[in-house]
């Protein structure tokens, strides 16, 4: 079966068993880099050459692969990683190639890819989900028995709702450690700034926000013609418009957004990754990794 195949992602409700099985394979290809700025880090793989110690060798990873590979430069991890999911009602959004995949499911899935890389170097991980009609959490911990309960939480997520505000945050400010990085996964389609903001405030307060966003393809192409009905997921009502003679004011206004949300983040050295949920998962992990490497 084709793990990272769109419909794969769609379908698949046990994101412990599919994120350990993708997880294999972006092992392969992560290298430990050094550069500027927030990030994670990771360690090198190698296929096992006669005459490496013996107790060099990941079993684990060899347990999951068949085949023998050797751990490099393995290095002390202390970090906590704290993923933080926007459940609101964009995230609901179907690729248009693929309707049964959402943002939200495929958010999920990277999300639970990335926590068992992380898992298994042994840094801590923990999760918040938010929208406005509830927060769930995972607190920090490490594991495989953490990462199916960051998992099953994923797993009955919801997309619905608006970003949380600034009275349903105030809670959670706390449960940012000193040392905590966070990751932000959203689509940041926000009405006044308040995902931008909530990144920011991280920031200020020494817990660099790593973004990533989950676009579909259309959003990005707009591909459309003829009469076109146009609904906010988060507002009610809906609008008709010509497609064709949108188009062009449409593209120009989501590359200038699209710009300064990434000018936004590229300030604070936490450089955005924007994917579409019809690229291969694996490959949308291994950049998000490839642009954020611990400093040394």
């Amino acid at each position: 079966m084709e793990l990272l195949d769109p419909l794969t992602l769609a379908r698949t409700r046990d994101l412990a068993w599919l994120s350990r099985h993708i997880a294999a394979g972006v092992l392969l290809g992560v290298q430990h880099s050094r550069r500027r700025g927030a990030g994670l880090e990771f360690q090198q793989y190698r296929s096992y050459q006669p005459g490496d110690p013996i107790n060099h060798v990941d079993w684990k990873l060899y347990a999951r692969s068949d085949r023998y590979y050797v751990r490099e430069a393995e290095q002390e991890s202390q970090m906590h990683v704290c993923f933080v999911l926007d459940a609101s009602a964009s995230m609901a959004q179907p690729s248009f190639a693929v309707p049964e995949l959402t943002k939200l499911q495929y958010a999920k899935c990277w999300i639970a890819t990335l926590c068992w890389l992380l898992q298994a170097q042994g840094d801590r991980c923990s999760l918040l989900v938010l929208n406005d009609r509830g927060i769930g959490r995972i607190p920090p911990g490490q594991g495989e028995g953490h990462h199916h309960r960051i998992a099953l939480e994923l797993q009955r997520s919801e997309a619905t709702g608006h970003w949380p505000g600034a009275a349903q945050l105030q809670p959670l400010w706390a449960q940012f450690e000193p040392r905590s990085q966070v990751v932000l996964v959203s689509d940041f389609f926000e009405r006044e700034r308040e995902i931008s903001d909530f990144a920011q405030r991280l920031h200020a307060a020494g817990r660099p926000c790593l973004p990533l966003q989950v676009l579909v393809e259309a959003e990005q192409t707009f591909p459309f013609d003829g009469e076109l009905r146009v609904r906010d997921p988060e507002a009610p009502g809906s609008s008709e418009l010509d497609a064709r003679s949108q188009r062009r004011q449409y593209l120009e206004a989501f590359a200038q957004a699209q710009q300064a949300l990434a000018a936004d983040f590229a300030a604070r050295e936490c450089p955005l990754t924007s994917v579409q949920v019809e690229e291969p998962l694996a490959d949308a992990v291994h950049r998000f990794i490839n642009q954020h490497s611990r400093v040394a």
